[in-house]
């Protein structure tokens, strides 16, 4: 019978920073962000950047989804920058509805996120690859 060893190590923490790991080392990242634009993690992002809560605040939905997005984006880049060649990233994406000024609306973080590490994978984004 054959046996493999392997490592595993949990990291929990905001993956805005990992600049303490090497590039590539990774194998799979399982991450289930903060949603935005559903009302539990409006104070999260509001206190992260003050131009969210008032977006908010004035009933803009389109900015504060925009901004809470700008938020994230560093985190999907740091992720790729440390998964190796083929490796995965499995994201949680949860999508939300939601009332604002504008009216009723589907915000559709599942594109929005998919997009952007597209364009990662693109080489629309600068990280050591």
């Amino acid at each position: 019978m054959y046996t493999m060893e392997t490592l595993h190590e949990i990291i929990f923490q905001s993956a805005i920073d990992l600049s303490f790991l090497e590039s590539e080392p990774i194998d799979l990242i399982v991450t289930s962000p903060a949603y935005p634009m559903i009302e539990m993690w409006n104070e999260i992002f509001g206190k992260q950047d003050k131009r969210i809560a008032d977006a908010i605040e004035d009933g803009d939905g389109f900015q504060a989804f925009e901004l809470m997005h700008k938020l994230l984006d560093p985190v999907w880049n740091e992720c790729f920058r440390i998964l190796k060649p083929g490796a995965f990233a499995c994201i949680n994406i949860g999508d939300a509805t939601r009332m604002v000024k504008q009216g009723f609306r589907l915000y559709t973080n599942h594109s929005r996120i998919t997009s952007h590490c597209e364009s990662i994978q693109r080489g629309g984004h600068s990280y050591d690859r």
